[in-house]
């Protein structure tokens, strides 16, 4: 049998390894978080060199597409309203050791339209971005054009 006195120093010697392997996981989670909205900035700004920087190599033909389909009548229509804007959930929706799925709020923004339709800009919707660790970098990865979750009522 264990005596109380090396019950309690086993708890006490555990304790600060399990207080650091929860810190642990925290700036993994912020890092990718911040990454999320830096390329989501970027995104839904129409800076698609910019967002390209927080994105992975295999998204990169998304970008080009996106920017081939954007206008300068489209650029003024978002500039107009002040550019879009991009807050990230405080919580993360899947992870693992090199994958992170985080919940942006994008408000307004260029709604995708059919090709031969005139884009408008919607008030507020809700994208999921997956985000993959490469060389200690949180990256997007892109799987096609950014979809919303959940529309607004507009």
């Amino acid at each position: 049998m264990i005596s109380k006195q090396i019950k309690r120093l086993l708890l006490l010697l555990s304790a600060p390894l399990l207080l650091t392997s929860c810190e642990l996981a925290e700036p993994d989670d912020d890092a990718a978080r911040d990454a999320a909205v830096r390329w989501a900035d970027a995104y839904f700004n129409c800076d698609f060199h910019e967002a390209a920087e927080y994105a992975t190599d295999e998204s990169l033909p998304w970008l080009r597409f996106a920017a081939s389909n954007t206008t300068e009548h489209d650029l003024q229509a978002l500039q107009d309203e002040g550019g879009a804007r991009v807050s990230a959930d405080e919580g993360v929706l899947a992870a693992n050791d090199t994958l992170r799925v985080i919940r942006l709020t994008v408000s307004p923004f260029l709604a995708p339209v059919a090709v031969g339709q005139e884009p408008h800009l919607s008030d507020e919707a809700q994208f999921e971005v997956t985000l993959v660790l490469r060389d200690n970098h949180w990256k997007v990865r892109m799987e096609g054009l950014p979809r919303s979750e959940r529309q607004s009522r507009d």
